[in-house]
């Protein structure tokens, strides 16, 4: 993609951007219009995060959720299990003094359950309920 292509608007913040390489991948693959709506967000969160877990994100969800992604974005774990554990701790649903003789399916509750209102993408779970 050439420069003299991109609009004027686009060229002016083509300049302002961190990383041009980065931005023209963004153009290509997503197009000059939502490139000066979402463009600034999806730069930000690539600093922040890993630009695959984004690129990813984008890819399920279409790059115009990227400005809910810190809403939705609910941590990085291990496995769906592992999170299952997580929220029910968290929720309080499991006693820090239950004996150890209980087991619990923690991959068949995020199967059952929890996969209905979270995705994982990579090593990130995202609530789909923003």
């Amino acid at each position: 993609m050439t420069k003299t292509t991109l609009s004027e608007e686009t060229q002016e913040l083509l300049d302002e951007v961190y990383d041009v390489e980065l931005a023209h991948e963004f153009i290509e693959n997503h197009g000059e219009d939502y490139f000066l709506t979402y463009y600034e967000k999806y730069e930000e969160l690539v600093r922040e995060y890993d630009q695959n877990l984004i690129d990813e994100f984008a890819e399920h969800y279409d790059i115009d959720t990227i400005e809910h992604f810190d809403e939705m974005y609910q941590g990085q774990y291990d496995s769906g299990a592992e999170f299952a554990e997580m929220i029910a701790s968290d929720c309080g649903y499991v006693s820090r003094d239950m004996p150890s003789w209980i087991e619990i399916d923690w991959q068949k509750t995020w199967d059952n359950a929890l996969s209905y209102d979270y995705t994982q993408i990579g090593y990130a779970i995202f609530n789909d309920n923003y």
